[in-house]
């Protein structure tokens, strides 16, 4: 039985062996994606990801997507929505706490921000000292399980952000959302790093310009399917090992 935590009512909650499901927390942001991408595409990402794993393994359950996360980087573009790192850190452990109350054992947390990597990270290192009742799992990584098959379809060497990749996915997913018009051709780029390896508090837009990298042009819906089918087969493999895990 296929699953939309939102969508069911409590008698199916109530009913289902939950020790064989693994409940999906789609993470995003609002955040600046160039001229041509909506600010939710992060979301909308994470949510079309575990809404076909949902199709595919009839033993997951979707939350509601999250779209407000930690996006310091972009502050200064109009849109973009931040949330403190403590407020994010405090919002993932209410919601897992509240999914762990209901019976569920496993959570993934399928991240589509790569903003999101150190909360993440430092969430997961919490949860050791605290001994819950659930296991988090956590794409901290968004690109991690899916970077050795990007060359198979994308022409760019440049990919992160609002890019070929992440343009072509949204052409795929919510073709009505991108305004390629506005897109000027390759991306403009400062300096991102006073010294390889050192960092320093900076707006991520005074490194990528126009609020993108790459050459988003090279992208198509084409490109955007198939990678979404790679994407999709990957983390199926991922939810594979994550029941087969005792921790």
């Amino acid at each position: 039985m296929n699953l939309i935590w939102s969508e069911v009512t409590y008698k199916e909650i109530e009913e289902i062996k939950k020790e064989e499901y693994i409940v999906i927390l789609p993470l995003g942001s609002i955040e600046v994606h160039g001229p041509h991408l909506p600010l939710g595409s992060d979301g909308i990402e994470a949510w079309s990801l575990a809404m076909e794993l949902a199709k595919r393994d009839e033993k997951v359950i979707v939350l509601p997507p999250l779209y407000y996360a930690y996006a310091p980087e972009a502050f200064y573009k109009a849109g973009s929505i931040n949330l403190r790192a403590e407020t994010l850190l405090n919002v993932l452990e209410n919601i897992c706490d509240e999914v762990g109350r209901n019976g569920f054992r496993k959570i993934f947390i399928l991240n589509m921000h790569g903003g999101n990597y150190p909360i993440l990270k430092t969430f997961l290192k919490e949860l050791i000292l605290k001994r819950k009742s659930y296991q988090v799992y956590a794409l901290t990584d968004p690109l991690k399980p899916v970077h050795y098959r990007m060359g198979e379809i994308f022409e760019t060497e440049m990919i992160g952000h609002a890019c070929e990749m992440e343009t072509s996915l949204l052409m795929y997913l919510r073709p009505e959302l991108v305004k390629m018009e506005r897109v000027m051709g390759e991306a403009e780029t400062g300096r991102r790093y006073v010294v390889e390896g050192v960092e320093s508090p900076m707006d991520w837009t005074k490194y990528a310009i126009n609020g993108y990298i790459g050459n988003p042009t090279k992208a198509s819906s084409d490109k955007g399917n198939k990678f979404f089918k790679i994407f999709v087969e990957e983390l199926l493999k991922i939810l594979k090992r994550i029941r087969e895990a005792e921790y």
